[in-house]
């Protein structure tokens, strides 16, 4: 089973104009790095609102640690996605709000995506046919762990712009690849003008990272959500025929009990030589 999604309304708080051009950009918006829109309405007292959907992902940081130090051809792929949205947001092309580095995550299959939060608006607790929505209070936000928290409108102080904290998470994961990388001082150079340059320095920096290395999948797998399912993990029950058994003794060794194993090409010159010097006894003795 996988981690539920959230889904959180955010309703126009003042002049809907900034909520209604960033769902407008979000619904037309190419490529998978965005937080989709999953519907675009009005409550029953006419102010807009709009169901963003927060897919289950893990954290930039939290996936880096389980990465370790990532190739330069894995740092290509998670980074040229923020740089393109980093270059789109500077230039105009789409509107990205607010965020903080917890709200870049990376899905199942490695990929990014930012889940920014509007401009313009807040954050209705989730409304039921007989109960219509209304403003939320710090205990009705929804909350995916503290991607939420803060304030009762669902923004925080400790958020900056959208695209400065692409370019920031962008700078993170290079900071963890190899220091000696011959490729590190160029992109590090890049990305630190990029901060808080216009669209054409962030496009250089995306330049940079492109031809550092080409880009490499991504192979992880995300820590098992047991804690929200409140479940055991479940012990797959060994398929023991004989291709397994053989399977396991040539990739693990000879099982000698206690949990020990003697490796098969042990094993195997181990039998030569007693065969061969039972022979020899046998010829000494004939």
């Amino acid at each position: 089973m996988q981690m539920v999604t959230d889904r959180i309304r955010w309703c126009a708080s003042d002049d809907e104009r900034s909520l209604l051009a960033w769902a407008a950009d979000r619904a037309t918006a190419p490529g998978r790095h965005l937080a989709p829109i999953g519907a675009v309405g009005r409550l029953s007292d006419g102010r807009l609102a709009v169901d963003v959907i927060r897919p289950a992902g893990t954290s930039l940081s939290a996936a880096l640690d389980t990465l370790g130090t990532p190739t330069t051809g894995v740092a290509v792929t998670l980074t040229v996605p923020l740089l393109e949205l980093a270059a789109a947001g500077r230039s105009g092309a789409v509107a990205i709000g607010t965020a903080g580095l917890d709200d870049v995550l990376v899905d199942d299959a490695g990929a990014v995506l930012l889940c920014d939060r509007p401009p313009g608006a807040v954050i209705l607790a989730p409304s039921t046919p007989s109960t219509p929505s209304t403003p939320s209070t710090p205990a009705a936000v929804p909350r995916s762990g503290n991607a939420l928290g803060g304030h009762p409108d669902g923004h925080r102080r400790s958020d900056q712009d959208g695209s400065r904290i692409l370019l920031l998470a962008a700078r993170m994961v290079w900071e963890r690849t190899d220091e000696r990388d011959p490729v590190r001082p160029s992109v590090d150079v890049a990305l630190a003008d990029a901060l808080d340059g216009d669209v054409d320095i962030v496009r250089t920096a995306l330049a940079v990272v492109r031809a550092a290395a080409a880009p490499r999948p991504i192979r992880w797998e995300p820590q098992p959500h047991d804690l929200l399912l409140g479940l055991p993990a479940v012990t797959p029950t060994p398929d023991r025929t004989v291709t397994s058994i053989l399977r396991d003794v040539v990739e693990h060794g000879v099982p000698l009990g206690s949990g020990r194993r003697l490796p098969l090409r042990r094993a195997l010159v181990g039998g030569v030589v007693a065969a061969g010097l039972t022979a020899a006894a046998v010829f000494a003795l004939s």
